[in-house]
């Protein structure tokens, strides 16, 4: 009887990751469609530069619960970036397509009975951001940018402490940027992002008597750095 009820909870958590994925992506598409809204509307006028993007990650997972504690981790990311914009309003759009590797730490509160966590987690990021720019000179200016993200993982879905298996990682997730930052000599950009996420990107099955099941959030600064063509 126990295995069966086994069964069903794992079908029913499977299931609702599916759902949770369905969701991220309605959402993604929806923000992608008021893009393109965008695109149709801007003059001909509008400047299109590509060029390539790379920078640190800081990220810090929150956790609804009180059995780990989660540690600050820096990762890196790199991409290729394309951007529009309309020159006499400063308003634009860009995009790119980053690799970006990210790492999960979180450190058991009794170690006696659950081991710690250290897990790799690399991602394809897709940030698409409505932008401001704000000319000072012909030489420095500033911008705002703010816009949704989709993230494909690409490794293995388990969480361990070595022995026993304590969940597992979305195999996507849907977050939200807000960023600042500097456009210098026509083909410098140097900003600040920071992420947060929106569900979850992961999850903790819960051991019985040791900690409940938990859902994991990772939200993340980013320092980034791009050069425009």
């Amino acid at each position: 009887m126990a295995g069966k009820v086994d069964f069903y909870q794992n079908c029913y958590y499977i299931c609702s990751i599916d759902n949770q994925n369905d969701e991220q992506m309605k959402r993604f598409s929806i923000a992608l469609l008021l893009g393109a809204l965008f695109f149709m509307t801007v003059p001909a006028n509008a400047q299109f530069k590509w060029g390539v993007e790379g920078g640190v990650n800081l990220n810090k997972a929150c956790i609804s619960g009180n059995a780990f504690d989660a540690s600050n981790r820096t990762g890196w990311f790199i991409g290729p970036k394309a951007q529009f914009t309309v020159p006499i309003l400063g308003l634009g759009i860009d995009g790119a397509i980053l690799y970006s590797q990210k790492y999960l730490k979180l450190s058991s509160d009794d170690p006696s009975k659950v081991g710690s966590i250290s897990k790799d987690m690399p991602y394809i990021d897709i940030p698409v951001n409505v932008k401001w720019n704000i000319g000072f000179s012909s030489l420095i200016g500033a911008y705002i940018a703010t816009g949704p993200q989709y993230s494909w993982y690409l490794g293995g879905g388990n969480l361990s402490d070595g022995i026993n298996n304590l969940g597992t990682l979305n195999t996507s997730t849907f977050s939200w940027n807000f960023g600042v930052g500097l456009n210098m000599l026509s083909h410098i950009q140097l900003g600040v992002t920071y992420n947060i996420a929106i569900g979850e990107t992961g999850h903790l099955n819960g051991i019985k008597d040791v900690y409940d099941a938990t859902d994991i959030k990772n939200n993340m600064w980013q320092v980034r750095l791009a050069y425009m063509f």
